[in-house]
């Protein structure tokens, strides 16, 4: 079994006994994790070939090309599980996704009985009639025309022994049958899918996996007034380091399948 020396780092919210309990006192912890490959799992989420931020897609872009594919190349080549999770109805384009698909995911379960959705009442869910006032409108353009067609983007798109997986109980169970215990995540946006998606670290941390966000891999939908220097990106990853997990980097994890042999 091949065994690699990752080095991670994360962010305890409070100090050692020793120090003040207060927010400057605060520092990063590291250590060397032994990760054996065949627990292992690269997780790329929303890996797109198209967006409608354009200048998200040229960052991302960057990324994949001179991150992600050799990171994927490096992992498969050490026998690292690699898994594509490019949201639901992305997943369902491609046919690895209904590998370890259950019958919710493909459509055979019919709604739980007794679940009502008369509340909040629709006209509050949709925020119109009384409720119009209480409107947020957060896509001020048509973007619905990315969504048919987007796909990984074709270097990095699933070949031969690699899965698919549209929910976060799909990967459970892949996870589970192939005695899988690590997640390398890479992938976009970090404030948004990357964390909070059902198979996205929050709620795979929440499960028990170890999750490991590697920090070159991966970038934040940004405002205005964080975009210079991804300030979003920046905080998201300190969040995954306090609460969630660990980070480290794709060159490290390269460097460690290397010296692993």
């Amino acid at each position: 079994m091949t065994t690699l020396q990752l080095p991670v780092r994360w962010y305890p919210t409070v100090t050692p006994e020793d120090v003040e309990c207060l927010e400057t006192n605060g520092s990063y912890l590291t250590a060397t994790w032994p990760l054996a490959a065949e627990q292992s799992a690269l997780v790329m989420v929303d890996c797109w070939d198209t967006h409608p931020i354009l200048s998200h897609l040229e960052n991302s872009g960057r990324i994949i090309r001179e991150v992600v594919k050799p990171l994927l190349d490096t992992c498969k080549a050490a026998g690292i599980t690699i898994v594509h999770a490019p949201s639901p109805q992305q997943a369902q384009q491609y046919p690895e996704w209904v590998r370890y698909a259950g019958d919710a995911e493909l459509g055979y379960v019919p709604p739980a009985p007794g679940v009502s959705t008369a509340w909040p009442p629709a006209e509050f869910r949709q925020r119109t009639g009384e409720w119009e006032a209480l409107q947020r409108p957060t896509y001020l353009r048509d973007v619905s025309g990315y969504l048919p067609d987007r796909r990984i983007v074709a270097d990095i798109a699933p070949r031969e022994g690699e899965f698919v997986v549209a929910t976060g109980n799909q990967l459970h169970r892949l996870l589970q049958h192939r005695g899988i215990l690590h997640l390398l995540y890479v992938g976009f946006a970090t404030n948004m899918c990357v964390v909070h998606r059902d198979y996205g670290i929050i709620a795979m941390s929440q499960r028990g996996y170890d999750c490991v966000l590697l920090r070159d891999g991966t970038l934040g939908i940004e405002a205005a007034h964080t975009y210079a220097e991804s300030r979003l990106t920046e905080a998201t990853i300190l969040q995954v380091e306090m609460l969630w997990g660990v980070s480290s980097t794709a060159a490290e994890v390269r460097a460690a399948i290397e010296v692993a042999g």
